[in-house]
């Protein structure tokens, strides 16, 4: 994975560790109850994989949202100037 790649995934994970600290879910709760093993959320949060589609599918169902709800609460966290190519690539 590319640095930037994983500033994304970094910048990812925290805002689902908060959106799941802010409902006092623990990560363990979190993740049973909403069938994602518990170690894939935990390396989700923290910025060491990425998020499977699927994935994200439950953590949004979990939050009581749809795909794209999380995606705009995802985005919300992640600075607006951050690009994951630089101006170089277009």
């Amino acid at each position: 994975m590319k640095a930037r790649e994983k500033h994304y995934c970094k910048f990812v994970g925290a805002a689902i560790r908060a959106l799941r600290e802010a409902r006092e879910k623990s990560v363990r709760l979190f993740a049973y109850e909403n069938d994602i093993p518990q170690a894939t959320l935990s390396r989700i949060e923290r910025g060491d994989n990425e998020a499977q589609l699927v994935t994200l599918k439950k953590i949004a169902e979990g939050f009581g949202w749809s795909l794209s709800e999380l995606f705009l609460h995802i985005e919300e966290k992640i600075p607006k100037d951050f690009k994951i190519f630089d101006d170089e690539h277009y």
